[in-house]
């Protein structure tokens, strides 16, 4: 299990104690109440209809998002890392998972009792008002995450979802050569598309002299604009 000392560092690198010092982390810890879990790699964290009234925050490790459809097959939602948040809209507004996560490695969870101080508590302390400030834009944050997963799904073509995938990781490596953190399958998922369709359109904008790529190394040979209409978001 990780030491407070590493765990307070990366508790301030994520959203939920932003601005924040250690001794007003470990106030808010106590108020909200909080505990830590170790999970293997390749387990079930939770699962689609699960009730969920805690907010996990990952310490170490990397936890995949997903969703099982009717016939049965798996749509990748999420890949998450230390730092970021699971189950914001579900611990706060009390609603039933549509999703599962499993660890891709081992992971650290540190989860919090965000229930207990949204509805038990007085706030009066300024940490407890700074914490819901941030829990408040993590809410948000993941809202605007879940409205680009939606404009991704409803783009036409399996290139304008890779276009658009390709400048977001661009937009995080903050450079045209980078390596993303999905394998084939998982970007295909990922994506909503078949892996063979995409691994095909992959080659072809390989030959167009697009990009390069070697397995998860990517690098982005001219402007890839996400849209038509769109500029291009790696100018």
């Amino acid at each position: 299990m990780m030491d407070q000392e590493n765990m307070l560092s990366v508790l301030k690198r994520g959203l939920l104690f932003r601005n924040m010092e250690d001794g007003e982390i470990l106030e808010a810890l106590e108020t909200i109440t909080s505990h830590r879990r170790t999970y293997p790699k390749r387990t079930l964290v939770m699962q689609d209809g699960d009730l969920m009234s805690q907010v996990g925050v990952i310490l170490s490790g990397n936890l995949h998002l997903f969703h099982i459809d009717a016939n049965g097959n798996s749509n990748l939602m999420e890949e998450l890392g230390a730092g970021e948040s699971i189950g914001l809209l579900n611990a706060i507004g009390g609603y039933r998972l549509h999703i599962s996560a499993e660890t891709t490695t081992e992971t650290e969870i540190l989860f919090l009792n965000v229930s207990q101080l949204l509805r038990q508590n007085v706030l009066t302390a300024p940490v407890q008002i700074r914490f819901l400030q941030n829990l408040t834009l993590g809410v948000a944050q993941q809202a605007h995450r879940l409205t680009r997963k939606l404009e991704d799904s409803i783009r036409r073509s399996t290139r304008e979802r890779l276009q658009d995938y390709l400048s977001d990781q661009f937009h995080k490596a903050g450079s045209r050569t980078f390596s993303i953190p999905l394998n084939r399958q998982d970007l295909a998922d990922f994506l909503f598309v078949d892996r063979s369709a995409m691994s095909n359109e992959l080659c072809k904008m390989r030959d167009e002299g697009l990009l390069k790529f070697d397995k998860s190394k990517f690098e982005l040979l001219i402007e890839m604009p996400i849209t038509e209409e769109e500029p291009d978001p790696n100018r």
